[in-house]
């Protein structure tokens, strides 16, 4: 998840679109510590409005609407770079969330990112572990949310292992318990639900090892405080999930639950998390749990001021990338090291931000990834990698920005390639791919001899005049003959690129 960096003192807040809620916490940053002002929280229900063919409802759009709406007017007044705004799986599954972002993003007045289940879980590891004393041995943190569950194996603040799951809280209450309908049957088809996803991780995760488990978040929170007023134990067992089980089948409905441990907020979803959490300890062997108050709110509020540490997750994502498809990094440096210089040349001109920058900076390092899978159309290969690929310390939309800068980096630039992009950020996302297509063209001889230096200059918006350092295109002929050709494969595209000779 890149942001713009967060002032290192000042009012700073991150927003959580979950599947059934969604989180406002308001902090300050005080001699380098975080202090929670304000939290806020709405139950929105958004993944209870995703249908049988993946699309938000109606209903579920305006709820989650007003709710936004509300919290910009709280946010009034806070710089862009000290607001983060993600949304996880309802968002990530719905096949209508690029046209409700556009709506959403309107309704805040920030930029919001749908972050992957991997990134969500890196985030989720890093609010427990700040929320935990130091200890170097490994440590199992579980999240149950609302349409996902995470799970992830670390040690201090380094997360190791980190997987996430479709399976939720929200999703099975809609899917084993219609209508809130309690039946030993019902509980035990989400048990055996639950059961048969973790098949998938089960192994790897046993295999790896831990010597502490924590549970974060909502529905463990709830459990947890259930397991203490019940049971009167600090921890949660195998036994007392057993013994809250039994309470609740005590009823037919959710509705008819009258229980004092159990909040009228969470009586509707409890029993689902009950049977994800209760599988979980079954396939994984867990005895014992404990809750930790930080989650995926506190890890994004600590990952908006841990500044380098969040430039070195994503480096890390891009050189894990370029080891797996075995890039050139020789080549991927030259190009990139040109774009720099390129960017550098017309950015005030063309108000490109250092957001801009970034993402022509991983497009470079990452321009030939699909030379893995063919060299025929490697581009549009890199694109399809780029856009799938799990890429802790991005977003959706940041990696699909740069899998179109890779995608249009050669052969002809077709405009429509931005039609999923939201109007704002089309004139820059064209801009940075002209940069990285000369960057490339530049360095086609991939080493063999040194580019020449180029001057590049804005003349009007969508207008770039090209010319030598120094020197002259006698002593480049081919590569003057490849600018030509390139200049008119952007006229196509309503793009002017003018050669000086």
């Amino acid at each position: 998840m890149t942001t713009t960096l967060a002032s290192t003192e000042g009012s700073i807040a991150v927003l959580d679109m979950g599947s059934n809620s969604f989180h406002l916490v308001v902090a300050r940053v005080e001699h380098g510590e975080i202090r929670t002002l304000q939290t806020f929280r709405e139950g929105v229900r958004l993944g209870e409005g995703l249908n049988a063919h993946g699309l938000l409802s109606d209903a579920a759009q305006q709820r989650g609407l007003a709710c936004l709406k509300q919290f910009g007017q709280r946010l009034e007044g806070l710089p862009r770079e000290s607001v983060v705004a993600f949304a996880t799986n309802a968002m990530r599954i719905a096949s209508n969330s690029r046209e409700f972002l556009r709506y959403a993003e309107d309704a805040l007045g920030y930029p919001i990112q749908v972050i992957s289940g991997v990134e969500e879980a890196r985030l989720i590891y890093l609010g427990v572990a700040h929320s935990l004393p130091s200890d170097p041995k490994r440590r199992l943190v579980v999240d149950i949310g609302g349409g996902s569950t995470e799970f992830i194996i670390g040690d201090q603040f380094q997360a190791q292992l980190m997987e996430s799951l479709a399976m939720g809280c929200v999703a099975f209450m809609d899917r084993f318990f219609p209508q809130g309908a309690l039946s030993k049957e019902n509980f035990q088809n989400a048990f055996n639900h639950a059961s048969n996803e973790l098949l998938r991780v089960s192994k790897r995760y046993r295999k790896k090892g831990w010597h502490s488990c924590y549970g974060s978040s909502g529905s463990v929170r709830a459990i947890a405080q259930a397991c203490q007023q019940l049971c009167g134990q600090e921890v949660i067992t195998r036994p007392a999930l057993k013994h809250l089980r039994g309470k609740l089948l005590e009823y037919s409905n959710t509705s008819e639950i009258d229980l004092e441990w159990l909040s009228s907020a969470r009586r509707d979803n409890f029993i689902a998390g009950l049977a994800i959490l209760t599988a979980i300890f079954d396939v994984l062997k867990i005895d014992e749990m404990h809750f930790s108050s930080g989650a995926l709110r506190e890890g994004a509020l600590y990952d908006l001021v841990g500044r380098s540490e969040h430039e070195d997750v994503c480096l890390r994502s891009v050189q894990s990338m370029q080891g797996r498809f075995n890039v050139d990094m020789a080549q991927a440096e030259r190009v990139s090291t040109c774009a720099r210089q390129l960017f550098a040349q017309v950015a005030s001109d063309w108000a490109l931000s250092t957001a801009d920058w970034a993402r022509l900076r991983w497009a470079a390092e990452l321009h030939e990834v699909g030379l893995a899978i063919s060299h025929v159309q490697f581009h549009k290969h890199g694109e399809y990698i780029l856009n799938g690929a799990d890429m802790p310390g991005f977003s959706h939309q940041e990696q699909h920005a740069f899998a179109f800068l890779v995608r249009g980096h050669r052969r002809r630039l077709r405009r429509q390639l931005l039609s999923d992009f939201a109007d704002k950020d089309k004139p820059s996302l064209l801009r940075l791919c002209v940069l990285l297509r000369l960057s490339v063209l530049l360095n086609r001889g991939r080493g063999d001899s040194q580019p020449p230096e180029v001057v590049l200059q804005v003349q009007c918006t969508d207008t770039l005049a090209l010319t030598l350092n120094g020197e002259s295109f006698d002593d480049y002929p081919l590569t003057l003959a490849e600018l030509l050709a390139e200049a008119g494969r952007l006229d196509s595209a309503g793009f002017k690129l003018s050669i000086k000779r």
